[in-house]
Formats: structure tokens, sequence, C-alpha cells
């Protein structure tokens, strides 16, 4: 089985074209898109439709939920705004479908934080104001009931491989959006000092598992325009340089 395994992507767009030509080359069995896809000062709708003519299993991220708990009030943030006021019917009806958890054939378990949060990074310990993964016996209480010794997850825009006892967890990193911070649970920064689109193919023959962490260029002068255009200087600085 070959997975080509996406997360993260933001409503970019122009990321995400260039990286689905990129599988498409590389003829995989499967695509799975982690979650948080529409939302930011992109093309939300746009990459809705992209997404949607592609065959691609997705799971719900937490800015996903975060658009369907805000489409009636106007009160949240601009950039909010923007995005509930992009999207189709058809891309609501989309979101509110979108599941937590995926199991797949091959012994795989897909997911956007942990599988009982969406906010939750799965390897990422922030306790001490820096990032440092997480200790096996933390990440294995946050997958308590989960049998599959594959584990995709996304949240934390960082690419990893990590290999426990247990199982190998794989963060594609992000396809969309190359550095942000965070108030919560604690300020952090999450930086990947690049603008290319991240996702990984994943291939797994007789019980072996091979992992292709892959960058693709795409033009992100155009995201970098689009968030400009739509008041976000701090997306369009993440997006050129992939640091705050």
């Amino acid at each position: 089985m070959r997975v080509a395994v996406l997360s993260d992507i933001h409503g970019n767009y122009w990321a995400l074209s260039s990286v689905l030509e990129d599988i498409s080359r590389r003829k995989p069995d499967l695509i799975v898109n982690l979650g948080d896809s529409l939302y930011g000062p992109l093309k939300p709708n746009e990459t809705y439709q992209l997404i949607r003519s592609y065959n691609i299993l997705s799971v719900s991220g937490n800015q996903d939920r975060a658009i369907l708990e805000n489409l009636t009030d106007r009160t949240k943030h601009f950039t909010m705004n923007y995005v509930v006021d992009s999207l189709c019917n058809d891309a609501i009806e989309w979101l509110r479908a979108l599941p937590q958890v995926l199991e797949l054939d091959g012994d795989i378990c897909a997911f956007h934080g942990t599988p009982n949060s969406d906010k939750t990074y799965l390897l990422e310990d922030l306790k001490d104001g820096y990032r440092q993964v997480n200790a096996e016996g933390i990440v294995e209480t946050y997958l308590t009931g989960v049998k599959a010794s594959v584990i995709l997850c996304g949240h934390s825009h960082t690419c990893r491989q990590v290999q426990t006892s247990k199982r190998l967890i794989i963060n594609p990193g992000s396809v969309g959006l190359q550095a942000y911070d965070d108030e919560l649970p604690i300020y952090h920064k999450m930086e990947s000092h690049n603008n290319m689109a991240q996702y990984c193919m994943l291939d797994i023959a007789n019980g072996v598992q091979q992992v292709a962490q892959i960058s693709v260029k795409y033009p992100f002068e155009k995201a970098v325009s689009c968030a400009k255009s739509n008041n976000r200087l701090d997306w369009a600085k993440w997006l050129e340089f992939g640091h705050l």
C-alpha cells in the first residue's frame, strides 16, 4: 500500500495544487488529509473544490470545527468572516460530514491532533516553553484504545516521524502554512524556516514501513499577495519566509 499523507492546507489553493500534481506522479493507492483544510485568508472555496475533485479521504481539524461553530456569529475575527462568506453550501456540508478519526486498511489510524482532541499536539511537548517530543508514555496515553501500528497526525505543522516501541507515528507537516504562533496552551511558535509545501508518502509492503518526507515548491508569491489583500500581513510573512 502507498499512502500520500497531507495536512493543514489552510485554504492555500496554490500549495495544494502543486502538491497534488507531485502526488499524481507517484501514484498512491490513497490520499489522506489530516484536517485544517479551509481556514485562512487565502482561497477556501477553491481549495474545497480541489479537494473534492480528487479522491481524498479527510478528517476534521480544530479550524474546520471552528468554521462550523462560527457560521452565524459575525463578531468573530474578520478572517473567520471572510472564510464563512467564501464557502459554498456544499463546502459547509462537507465540513459537517468529516469524521474526527479514520481507521484505514493496512493497520493505519488517522486524525488531526489526538483521537479525542483536535486541539492537542500528539507529539509536541510545550511545557518548558519550547518544542520537544513527548515521552512515549504520554503519547500512549493519548492513544489509549488505538490498536493501529501506524498513526497519522497533523496540527503542529511540523514534519516528524517518531518510532516508539509499539508504533510508527507520522506528521507530514503543513501543505499550506509554513509558520504560525498560538497563545494556547502556552505561547509558542511553529516554524519550518522555508516556504515550501510539505507532505509525505508512506509505503507499506510485507510488514515494512517506509516514509518519504517531500517538500514541494509552489508559487508562494500568489498566496502572499492574497494574504496581504485580506489584511493578514502576519500570514504573508509566514508564507514567504516560514518563520515569524
